[in-house]
């Protein structure tokens, strides 16, 4: 009935999908072979990464490929096991702050499955669990994947969710994916994305974390240059005493790309923490949008959030479009925002070359230092190397 979003609408006043929904696509992917996915997967993870592996495939789970936790830590099923139960239903969030209760809608309509995963109650698991997405685009494809996770109490986990697409050159793939997380009492999330795509293909994901007391979730976003379009919609809420949230973004846009990262915490108790911090350097004719939000609810008073976005334009052309926003209701808070947009400091790149330093080698310096401050909070060294390469290599 509301069609797709529009650019009348503030969320997605400089987002217009228009542009992205400019071929016919089909709902139903095509098959892989075993072999074509064996070959994708073998080359994706590094041997110096020590994961538990979970690979779908357009949304279902391939066991044969996959390295399970221990069920006694982690229970993993088809969301279609359970799609029709009150419980799942229960877990069908349209609470929004970011603009993306639409797709989100769309994706409720349409989703045929997708994963759920459940950490057991006290259980750590010993070694992160990376999630990756494959994806098979030998026509042009909208597929609509739904996910729940839930933590359970007194639970630690690392989740790392990374994708692949397996498509013929010029098909186009247009994902629009869901993630409802419950991160119960006592429990820890650290939470890693890395969106590293090619051209041609579109991305929409909408993630949806309730946090419960004395729970923490850290979340890591990273995107990469490459797709034409990436759209992340991040909403969190804190729903119980003494929470903690940190939430942590690079995005490097090139060429013609459209990144945009909406994001929204809602502090609803007393006594809870949050922090922000999203960095972006844009090159070329590359163009991104952060759009932050923090509420601030009356009853949570003694809230402590932190909001910051930093951004460095490598190109007289790169575009950005930065709207840090607080609403605040209670009035015992300690909560602060900011934005900068700049170049490179003429003064740093001069005292580097000055010493034997090439022009791309300072720059690539001052880049790598500029992006430091989210790197560097990757507590897991193996993840950090990992994701420091990926950057690297882009």
């Amino acid at each position: 009935e509301r069609g797709f979003p529009s650019i009348k609408e503030e969320d997605w006043r400089f987002t217009s999908l228009v542009p992205f929904l400019d071929v016919d696509y089909g709902f139903t992917p095509s098959e892989i072979s075993d072999s074509q996915l064996a070959e994708a997967i073998s080359g994706h993870i590094p041997p110096s990464l020590d994961v538990y592996l979970v690979v779908l495939v357009n949304g279902s789970i391939h066991h044969g490929l996959s390295r399970l936790p221990p069920a006694e830590m982690v229970a993993i099923r088809p969301l279609k096991d359970i799609a029709q139960t009150d419980f799942f239903k229960e877990h069908l969030s349209y609470f929004d702050h970011t603009g993306g209760t639409t797709m989100n809608a769309l994706n409720a309509a349409l989703f045929t499955d997708g994963f759920y995963f459940e950490i057991k109650k006290g259980a750590e698991v010993d070694k992160p669990i990376e999630i990756v997405h494959v994806y098979s685009s030998e026509r042009n494809v909208f597929l609509q994947p739904r996910h729940l996770l839930i933590v359970e109490n007194h639970a630690r986990a690392e989740i790392i969710e990374t994708s692949i697409v397996l498509k013929n050159n010029g098909n186009t793939l247009f994902v629009n994916s869901v993630l409802e997380l419950l991160i119960k009492e006592n429990a820890r999330l650290t939470h890693y994305h890395l969106q590293s795509n090619d051209p041609s293909e579109r991305w929409l994901h909408y993630i949806h974390a309730t946090q419960q007391r004395s729970s923490r979730y850290d979340n890591f976003t990273f995107t990469l240059p490459g797709a034409d379009l990436v759209r992340n919609n991040l909403e969190v809420r804190l729903n119980g005493t003494a929470t903690e949230t940190h939430l942590y973004g690079l995005y490097l846009v090139g060429e013609h790309q459209l990144i945009d990262n909406h994001t929204s915490i809602e502090h609803r108790f007393p006594n809870c923490q949050s922090n922000e911090i999203y960095k972006g350097v844009l090159m070329d004719n590359g163009k991104a949008v952060f759009n932050g939000k923090v509420f601030v609810d009356p009853e949570a008073q003694q809230t402590n959030a932190f909001q910051q976005n930093n951004n460095l334009l490598l190109s007289e052309k790169a575009q950005i479009y930065a709207k840090p926003q607080l609403e605040i209701f209670a009035d015992d808070v300690k909560c602060s925002h900011g934005c900068t947009i700049g170049q490179f400091d003429p003064d740093s790149l001069f005292y580097l070359r000055s010493r034997g330093i090439s022009e791309e080698a300072a720059r690539k310096m001052l880049v790598e230092a500029f992006m430091f401050d989210v790197t560097n909070k990757i507590e897991n060294p193996r993840v950090q190397q990992y994701v420091q390469g990926l950057i690297y290599d882009k």
